[in-house]
């Protein structure tokens, strides 16, 4: 195995309760009926993140409030995640994979000037050789990020190893022909996760031992 690509919100980044939190604010400031828990925020968050806001109530037609929802959610979840941290395990992991010699990227669905901020607190850049987000703040899909990547660099997709806590995660590797671990402590279900046929971590620590 030659790369690792991480995923960042809910896989590296530990931001699930942030953004039930946030995600009730705006559901509170738009009218619309609250999440409960966990376990109702895991049954309707999906890519494209469009599809999880009509979930959600928010209309996603031309004219629809679907932008300015997101706006919003976007300007209140990037204040409450400066009080998120990494997952347990999630540092302690890419130490060893660096030392290992393996290659390390992040791909995100996130913004990519978001995600570089997001990113800097934590001094991963020693060991990361990039960090890669949309051009927008719409998290549609970062199938054709992940493809160029792949397309740039001197590896086989059977050498590239990804890592994400979403179903999207996994359909990104299966088409590029990659091998995927599925993260439960991330924004969808053990139970969903499992039903994709992909090995499912509890701990981020077990990454290591499926890097062979």
């Amino acid at each position: 195995m030659r790369y690792v690509v991480w995923d960042w919100n809910g896989t590296l980044l530990d931001d699930l309760s942030c953004a039930i939190e946030v995600t009730n604010q705006l559901l509170d400031e738009f009218a619309l009926p609250r999440l409960t828990g966990v376990d109702a925020y895991h049954q309707v968050f999906r890519f494209p993140v469009s599809r999880y806001y009509a979930d959600l109530g928010f209309d996603i037609a031309p004219g629809g409030n679907f932008e300015s929802a997101s706006r919003r959610f976007l300007e209140l979840y990037l204040e409450a995640a400066r009080d998120c941290g990494l997952h347990s395990g999630a540092a302690q992991t890419m130490a060893a994979l660096h030392e290992a010699g393996v290659k390390q990227v992040v791909i995100s669905a996130s913004e990519q000037g978001n995600l570089t901020t997001q990113l800097a607190p934590f001094g991963l850049d020693p060991w990361l050789e990039a960090a890669l987000g949309l051009g927008d703040i719409y998290a549609a899909s970062k199938q054709s990020i992940a493809e160029n990547w792949l397309a740039r660099v001197d590896a086989a997709p059977s050498q590239v190893l990804f890592v994400g806590d979403s179903e999207h995660d996994y359909e990104i590797a299966a088409s590029l022909g990659a091998r995927c671990v599925l993260y439960t402590g991330g924004h969808q279900s053990r139970s969903h996760l499992e039903s994709l046929g992909a090995p499912v971590v509890d701990d981020l620590r077990d990454v290591l031992r499926l890097v062979s």
